[in-house]
């Protein structure tokens, strides 16, 4: 294919956005993301949404250096205290400007939640850019999160485009050998998922009626579990597996938690 007959895209991914949207911590995957693997996971949430486009460069906002050479790709380096994000919005914000100004672009992803960007993508949608946000599947129910998270609300209905990538597509595509292995691959097999969701059982039949209706109202508005909750499903996992869990195992665990309690 002439991917030059392409429309032209720019991706702007901020790495802290991205770790908060797979539901990381510093201890899974590492601190630093694994940035080489990125630019396919854009290019197919770009062509699943009718985008499909020749991805010229991914710009990727970190207070991290992680001293690697990608093609394609330009690292902001951030300062390690970036007080308010201060820092990570003006320099999203001028290259985004210079962008739209470039005249080279034709559609720009942002990766980002904060809402001070909402002026500088009307003035690249002004300039005759299509400016699309990564979000997760939150992001599909738009009146709800105008309650939950009204600034995030905020900058995803400015875009013309929001973007989901679900939690599992995202660790998958972050997770080292990832491109060795299809989505279809990336669940527990059936006995281990099994597991999981009797210790998950186990734990729900323990919970209290009055801390069972607290996370039901609390949930819808947390990414994963609380960490008291969390320590607690992950010592029970550990126990019933008699070892820890890896880090797609506790993304199961704590989803099979949320999908219980919030039945």
């Amino acid at each position: 294919m002439n991917t030059h007959a392409l429309p032209r895209a720019a991706a702007l991914i901020d790495a802290r956005y991205l770790r908060w949207l797979a539901r990381l911590d510093d201890s899974e995957i590492g601190a630093s993301l694994p940035r080489d693997c990125i630019a396919d996971a854009v290019r197919h949430v770009l062509g699943r949404a009718g985008l499909r486009s020749n991805l010229l460069r991914i710009y990727w906002y970190s207070d991290v250096d992680d001293h690697a050479v990608v093609d394609d790709q330009a690292l902001r380096l951030l300062p390690a205290v970036d007080v308010d994000a201060n820092a990570l919005v003006r320099q999203m914000a001028t290259d985004l400007q210079a962008l739209a100004a470039s005249g080279r672009i034709d559609i720009v992803l942002i990766a980002s939640d904060d809402d001070r960007l909402c002026a500088p993508m009307e003035a690249a949608k002004l300039a005759g850019l299509t400016v699309c946000l990564l979000a997760d599947e939150r992001a599909e129910n738009i009146q709800y999160l105008l309650q939950q998270d009204p600034n995030w609300a905020r900058l995803l209905r400015e875009a013309d485009r929001r973007l989901v990538m679900r939690t599992s597509e995202l660790v998958h595509a972050l997770s080292p050998g990832s491109e060795d292995r299809s989505l279809a691959d990336a669940p527990c097999d059936q006995d281990l998922a099994s597991a999981i969701q009797a210790v998950v059982n186990t734990w729900w039949e323990t919970v209290p009626k009055e801390e069972r209706e607290y996370l039901r109202d609390e949930l819808p508005s947390l990414r994963g579990v609380p960490p008291e909750v969390d320590r607690e499903l992950l010592l029970r996992g550990k126990n019933a597996l008699n070892r820890s869990l890896n880090f797609h195992e506790k993304r199961v665990l704590r989803e099979h938690a949320r999908r219980v309690a919030m039945t």
